[in-house]
């Protein structure tokens, strides 16, 4: 019998302890109901029963909203705070994962429960992960069956039971329904597959069955596919859309500029904001030691390309790139503190301390944002949205901003108006039409008179006016169209801005 299966019963009571603690905090973390920007539009999809969007394929994230609607079943009253709840426990289950990795990847190591603990703790309060786990985001999932692909893959390292290296393979089909990341790791494994089967642990006749369960766990990727294919949509356009989406330039991005460097180091700072992240290069140092030869490689393999990626993604929100690299980067710091810890017992206080620590410093993190920075987000600022707070605060306990924005328009803006939003701001009002029938006589837009010459645009606009209320969230240009900050007057109106003619009239 091997250290696995004696410590079997031990390590599910501790699988269930770890799990039951982290969803607490995470529970108590989630939004409470409809949000901004991507999360909103997530919310308003599962309402929609849309699974395919609008950004293309590579943004469908199928298997997120199966388990969406599946969620939609739980007896709470509102869709948002329900679609909210998967990134809570996926995200949960995640850390339940970790633990357990690293109790199985350190088993030969005296204090190894000590090590996977500091691992844990250190995903769960890594700023970037716990933000994701209290928004609607398709990430939480994704971590969750990488983490599940891992320890197939280490079950398979320990016993060479061909079986789970098949289970990593389906697993990493059915993620790649939920994310294309997927296909980095797929890179990874089918590198370290080479290394497996130059060392006789892999032959050759299981590759086409690999094939065949990685195609099976993708199905509902497959299916939307598919799907796009019959409709007509030619099938190149069909694989653009299937790898890039509308992201093909920024993908296939090699170029790496200062400013994507210095905020890729600026992110993994911000998710490990203590000495702790010193662990993580004495874990890759000495982590074959601590572990065994397939799998540091295979982790190694892993973190560089998934770091690759996210480093030189240019996209708004590249620091979201970065929870996949922050789930490996704390695997090496549990690595690392096993390395600490059976060198000095002692030590595993002091790390625990620092795994800590994090939410401390990002309480406080706001206001010190606020005090360097006095414009931080304030360029274009949303109603009842504090940026440094939104954006440095990891939990969103209570957080109602969307709601009230929503609810103060639908009780001051006239019948029959036009409100021009963003698309962060527009989703709030969108998600209460759909669910709470709350002022369905809004017109809610982000583009007035998109197909006309500026000329035209301001002379309907100026003859609307007279006819309708029109109103917009953001009076910036990139949030409202610049012809209308150009040529016509705005007048604050609760928490947004009415239209006016009166620039028009003036100048005739």
């Amino acid at each position: 019998m091997d250290a696995d299966s004696k410590n079997k019963p031990r390590l599910w009571i501790e699988y269930l302890i770890v799990l039951t603690a982290v969803g607490i905090l995470y529970y108590i973390s989630v939004a409470p109901g409809v949000l901004w920007q991507d999360s909103g539009l997530a919310q308003i999809r599962v309402v929609r029963h849309d699974f395919l969007g609008t950004l293309g394929l590579a943004l469908a994230h199928p298997l997120y909203y199966l388990i969406a609607h599946a969620f939609q079943l739980l007896p709470f009253s509102d869709s948002a705070y329900k679609t909210n709840l998967v990134s809570a426990t996926f995200a949960s289950l995640t850390i339940a994962n970790i633990y357990i990795l690293l109790s199985m990847l350190l088993r030969r190591q005296k204090y190894y429960r000590l090590s996977a603990i500091i691992a844990a703790i250190s995903l769960a309060l890594a700023h970037t992960f716990w933000q994701h786990a209290a928004l609607a985001e398709v990430y939480s999932v994704s971590t969750f069956l990488i983490t599940c692909e891992l320890l197939a893959l280490v079950k398979f390292t320990h016993t060479w039971n061909i079986r789970w290296y098949l289970l990593a393979w389906f697993l990493c089909g059915l993620e790649w329904s939920n994310h294309n990341l997927a296909l980095i790791n797929a890179a990874a494994v089918a590198i370290w597959s080479i290394s497996l089967i130059r060392n006789q642990h892999l032959k050759l006749k299981w590759i086409p069955i690999v094939i065949l369960l990685w195609i099976i766990g993708g199905l509902p990727y497959e299916y939307l596919c598919l799907q796009s294919f019959l409709a007509g949509n030619p099938l190149p356009e069909v694989i653009r859309s299937m790898l890039f989406g509308k992201y093909r330039k920024q993908v296939l991005n090699l170029s790496l500029g200062m400013k994507m460097l210095f905020t890729s180091i600026g992110v993994i700072g911000l998710n490990f904001p203590t000495a702790n992240i010193f662990l993580i290069p004495v874990g890759w140092i000495q982590g074959k030691k601590q572990t065994n030869n397939e799998m540091y490689l295979l982790l190694m393999v892993l973190t560089l390309l998934h770091l690759a990626f996210a480093v030189r993604y240019p996209v708004v929100d590249q620091y979201t790139f970065f929870i996949v690299p922050i789930l490996f980067l704390s695997i090496w710091i549990g690595i690392g503190a096993s390395v600490l810890i059976n060198a000095k017992r002692d030590v595993a206080v002091i790390l625990i301390i620092f795994a800590l620590i994090p939410p401390v410093i990002y309480y406080h993190l706001p206001a010190i944002i606020q005090n360097v920075f006095p414009k931080f987000g304030y360029k274009c600022p949303i109603p009842y949205r504090d940026e440094a707070r939104y954006f440095f605060l990891p939990w969103k306990t209570g957080y109602n901003g969307p709601t009230r924005l929503a609810e103060e328009i639908a009780s001051e803006v006239p019948r029959n108006s036009i409100v021009i939003a963003d698309g962060t701001s527009s989703r709030p009002l969108i998600y209460y039409q759909l669910t709470k029938k709350l002022r369905t006589d809004l017109q809610i837009v982000n583009h007035l008179f998109i197909n006309e010459p500026v000329e035209k645009r301001i002379k309907h606009l100026d003859s609307l006016l007279k006819k309708r209320n029109v109103y917009v969230i953001r009076p910036h240009v990139g949030y409202c169209p610049k012809w209308i900050l150009d040529n016509f007057k705005l007048t604050k109106f609760g928490p947004i801005y009415r239209i006016t003619n009166e620039k028009i009239q003036n100048k005739q």
